[in-house]
């Protein structure tokens, strides 16, 4: 799977990854907070994708949007398919990270008890 150009996120504001993950990694050295991520399969793009650093997450929602502004929307439950664990290798070796922590079942507890809450109050 070669690595493909990114489109703009005027091009394409929203992307909706199922079979997806969260995790953080060193992309400022060690020393520095980690950025977190997201990796998936694209329901636009029908292929694996990584994201640009988190900003926010919407855990009611089920989205979360990156430093550049793009908004992506967690479909279903979390697992990386094939493509996204490959998509996730390529996009490590590119970016020289070698160091990963999965914080997934972290966001999707959030997302659940987010999701319970508003079923509650409504």
């Amino acid at each position: 799977m070669a690595l493909l150009q990114v489109e703009p996120v005027e091009q394409r504001p929203c992307i909706t990854l199922s079979e997806w993950a969260v995790f953080k990694v060193p992309s400022n050295g060690a020393r520095f907070p980690w950025t977190r991520h997201l990796a998936g399969w694209s329901s636009e793009t029908r292929r694996g994708r990584v994201c640009s650093p988190l900003a926010t997450l919407d855990p009611a929602a089920g989205t979360c949007v990156t430093m550049s502004g793009r908004v992506y929307l967690l479909f279903g439950a979390p697992g990386l398919c094939g493509d996204g664990t490959r998509a996730l290798e390529q996009w490590m070796r590119l970016h020289h990270l070698t160091e990963l922590r999965d914080v997934t079942a972290e966001v999707f507890l959030a997302i659940q008890d987010a999701q319970a809450t508003a079923r509650r109050v409504h």
